[in-house]
């Protein structure tokens, strides 16, 4: 048995020999379109249709945009997700925020989504997702240093 082990292990190494490992810091993006268009071709039967992206901007007087939300829509899940939601800081507070997934979700319904959903640390809009509607779905502890991360999702058909 010890034999066919053996032969095996060197077997491997053989295949292994072939390859090698490297570690880049200066990427490539020939090299890393290999990498997410193997892992799309591999999802697509799982997924459906790749995500389809857009953004909700606030724009100031002069059609500067000063905040926003990055999305992206899943049609074969029904599913919205809401990537980046930022505002400066003189700008919280007075509804823009809300005003921005209200438009967000608006435009997730017209695409068909179902169901949104977002994901928050402890130190970012936790309260402010609740405050919309959204319900806590996840929560990890201590996933980046001593801070939390908390999942939410809302039910789009009400």
């Amino acid at each position: 048995m010890m034999k066919y082990i053996s032969v095996f292990l060197l077997f491997l190494g053989a295949l292994a020999a072939d390859f090698q490992i490297e570690v880049s810091h200066k990427l490539k993006e020939k090299e890393t379109d290999i990498i997410e268009n193997g892992l799309k071709e591999y999802n697509a039967p799982y997924f459906g249709p790749e995500a389809e992206y857009f953004a909700v901007y606030l724009k100031d007087e002069k059609g500067k945009v000063v905040g926003g939300i990055l999305t992206w829509t899943r049609p074969g899940f029904k599913l919205l997700y809401i990537g980046t939601l930022w505002l400066p800081e003189e700008h919280r507070g007075k509804g823009y925020g809300t005003e921005l997934m209200l438009a967000a979700e608006a435009e997730g319904k017209k695409q068909g989504c179902t169901v949104v959903q977002v994901d928050t640390m402890d130190f970012q809009a936790a309260p402010f997702y609740k405050k919309l509607g959204y319900r806590q779905i996840g929560h990890i502890k201590k996933l980046f240093g001593d801070h939390d991360i908390y999942f939410f999702r809302k039910d789009l058909t009400d």
